[in-house]
């Protein structure tokens, strides 16, 4: 699986504080709880990373590329 990362997912993640480091590594902290959300190929996960709970919403594609939305501290 590839991240992907553009100026506008990496702008608006770091809006929230969060790096593309720390939300792919939210993302592989949460990734055995994720759900699915209304919106196809969506995904919502929670996970711990250093002590803090964080929100991911990713799209998951086709091609098993990750497109981080946002993710921000709970």
């Amino acid at each position: 699986m590839e991240f992907v990362w553009d100026d506008n997912n990496t702008a608006h993640i770091g809006s929230h504080g969060v790096s593309p480091e720390l939300a792919e590594r939210v993302f592989w902290a949460g990734v055995d709880t994720m759900r699915a959300s209304r919106m196809r190929h969506r995904y919502l996960i929670e996970a711990e990373v250093d002590g803090r709970m964080y929100r991911l919403v990713c799209d998951i594609g086709i091609a098993e590329t990750i497109y981080p939305v946002t993710c921000f501290v709970l």
